[in-house]
């Protein structure tokens, strides 16, 4: 770890050791914190993503195509071919360049073929929950159905 980052990762468990449990946030279902989908949509990721109804113009976070839908989605919208299709759009936990990672690549399977996450970062479900540190593991509240943790897994694969 370089330097800086070691400080800012000291300061960063420094402040939170010193955090009482009533100074960490109330746990709630996500139907009392958002009103529909498209409010979940627009708060928890800003203007990352446009909401969108029409299905054929929406990207999706989980396929089982061996195409990525998510590529004509992208040609449709002219952003294909802007040359930062090749460019992994994160500064953590990934790679400069997407690229193909072996079979063992399992937990986000479907961006095997073009993954910007190296396979050691998506190994196990456990190694995603965890990769962000204790105030990002999503069953913080409490047990999740495994269709809610599959959610998580999806959304932190995408």
């Amino acid at each position: 770890m370089a330097p800086a980052n070691f400080a800012v990762a000291v300061g960063f468990v420094l402040t939170h050791l010193g955090r009482a449990q009533s100074e960490l946030p109330e746990c709630k279902r996500f139907d009392a914190i958002y009103r529909n989908g498209q409010e979940m949509c627009e708060l928890l990721w800003g203007d990352a993503f446009v909401y969108q109804t029409d299905e054929a113009a929406a990207y999706t976070m989980w396929f089982f195509d061996a195409r990525n839908p998510n590529d004509a989605v992208a040609r449709s919208l002219g952003l294909l071919d802007t040359g930062d299709h090749e460019v992994c759009g994160l500064n953590y936990y990934h790679k400069t360049e997407p690229g193909p990672e072996p079979d063992t690549f399992t937990e986000c399977h479907p961006w095997k073929d073009n993954a910007c996450c190296k396979e050691g970062t998506v190994e196990s479900v456990k190694h995603l929950k965890e990769g962000y540190g204790e105030d990002f593991h999503w069953d913080r509240c409490g047990p999740l159905s495994q269709e809610c943790e599959r959610f998580f897994v999806q959304e932190a694969c995408f």
